[in-house]
């Protein structure tokens, strides 16, 4: 959506609030017909949200603020598809207005060649300030700006659903997500639909992302979630067969995988073994699957948290399922 100049990018609609604007990345319409925490407890995450722009004047002033969380806040700056200069790479958003200063680029002539040269997607006169997943308000922006253009930005958009670790924790950085890196790595651009703690398969939610005409691919992360949300296998397959069913409907390319590997205790192990194969029971005849394990399965690259891929393990996943996705030719 476009708002004072910006492309809210991965926004449907801002909400006005007491000390700012916060985003919401699905319409009420969809949203209330989900699960209490995806409804209300990450509905204002800015998971894989954006702020796009092309400066006209020589700077830009962009005010933000976050609300306390558990993990630093940090927005990082790219110049379409250059990450900012050491001085412009990345700012810290605290708990009270925070203003960021954004330039112009220094030599747009040399990034504007070194993108073609390197068939790089985005214009380099685009300005994106990739949000963390955490919540963050937008308080206003200083200085001439206008949204980008089409031709502005990468032809093609691929569309990532599932858990917390779609959505990006223990990633550290947003542009660490998988979503974010296999978008890099297939030169397209992304939309991140991954809802921490409460991606449980809902028919709704599989309906309304293929309502939606602005993604090209897409990937389905089904099972952690619910795993550790005391649902039975059969509440998991009935979930897993109605979810499915929408998008073996799709003719766009839809990527679907089961639980990654984790650190959990054997129960968890068991049950998970479990929802795998129901997984691959209806994933793996209608759309274009890869086991979980497949993508993680490196015990030294899980968090202490024995759930959260670590860093590297985020890394491994972006590579191998962008490597699945190459094969398809998206």
């Amino acid at each position: 959506m476009i708002f004072q100049g910006i492309d809210f990018h991965n926004v449907d609609s801002l909400v006005r609030q007491s000390q700012g604007y916060a985003m919401q990345r699905i319409p009420d319409s969809v949203r209330l017909q989900l699960n209490e925490n995806a409804r209300d407890e990450v509905r204002f995450n800015s998971t894989g949200v954006e702020l796009r722009f092309k400066i006209k004047s020589e700077k830009a002033v962009l005010s933000l603020k976050a609300e306390p969380g558990s993990e630093a806040m940090t927005a990082f700056i790219y110049y379409g598809s250059f990450q900012g200069g050491w001085q412009n790479s990345s700012k810290a958003i605290g708990v009270q207005e925070t203003r960021i200063s954004i330039p112009r680029p220094g030599d747009p002539e040399i990034l504007q060649k070194l993108t073609g040269d390197c068939g790089l997607p985005f214009n380099p006169e685009v300005i994106r300030v990739v949000l963390p997943y955490g919540r963050c308000l937008f308080l206003g922006i200083e200085g001439d700006v206008e949204p980008p253009e089409q031709g502005d930005l990468p032809d093609k958009t691929y569309l990532a659903y599932g858990s917390s670790i779609t959505h990006g924790s223990l990633a550290l950085a947003a542009p660490c997500t998988y979503p974010f890196r296999i978008a890099q790595k297939l030169g397209c651009d992304y939309q991140n639909l991954g809802y921490a703690g409460s991606a449980y398969l809902e028919k709704e939610m599989a309906e309304y992302i293929v309502s939606r005409k602005d993604w090209d691919f897409a990937s389905v992360e089904m099972g952690i979630n619910m795993l550790y949300g005391n649902f039975t296998a059969d509440q998991f397959e009935e979930r897993v067969r109605s979810f499915v069913e929408v998008f073996s409907r799709e003719e766009r390319p839809v990527f679907a995988t089961s639980i990654f590997g984790f650190n959990g205790s054997r129960e968890f192990q068991e049950k998970a073994a479990l929802f795998r194969k129901i997984v691959k029971k209806y994933a793996g005849e209608k759309l274009i699957f890869t086991d979980g394990l497949e993508l993680l399965d490196n015990p030294a690259w899980i968090s202490e948290d024995l759930i959260h891929p670590a860093v590297d393990g985020i890394l491994q996943i972006a590579d191998r399922w962008s490597d699945v996705m190459k094969k398809y030719g998206v």
